[in-house]
């Protein structure tokens, strides 16, 4: 497949038949893709969850996988106790919240915690975080 080609499907979300990917699609690469770099490194699940937000936030689908997971009732049932919120229709609320930043262009590396780091000085989610505040104009001078 020539790289112009592979560029379009990773841009649009497509896979490499031209195929728009559902939500539920990028989740489950996003998890296969943290789980492969993330297993070699030993990561705790911690980090590989901040690492799948960060996949989630890059790819504007974060508020997207929240209501994939909590309109599944067997998965909420089986993972949450009855009085947690995600069993409770507040969700709902912060499904609107996460939307919010889907409009914004998010460049975090989802490696950036794993311990094989070779330059100490390199802060890459602070870096991408910088980007969309400065893009945005919500900066503070001591970044």
């Amino acid at each position: 497949m020539p790289m112009v080609s592979i560029m379009l499907c990773l841009f649009f979300r497509l896979d490499e038949d031209g195929k728009v990917l559902m939500p539920e699609e990028v989740l489950y690469r996003a998890v296969q893709s943290v789980n492969m770099s993330h297993d070699a490194a030993h990561a705790q699940m911690d980090v590989k969850f901040r690492s799948l937000i960060c996949c989630g936030l890059n790819e504007q689908v974060l508020h997207l996988w929240l209501e994939t997971l909590c309109s599944c009732q067997d998965i909420v049932e089986k993972w949450y106790h009855p009085w947690s919120f995600l069993r409770s229709p507040g969700w709902v609320q912060i499904k609107c919240e996460l939307r919010i930043l889907s409009q914004f262009a998010f460049h975090l590396s989802q490696d950036w915690e794993i311990p094989v780091r070779k330059d100490k000085n390199v802060q890459p989610l602070k870096e991408g975080v910088r980007d969309m505040l400065v893009k945005h104009h919500l900066f503070s001078w001591d970044l």
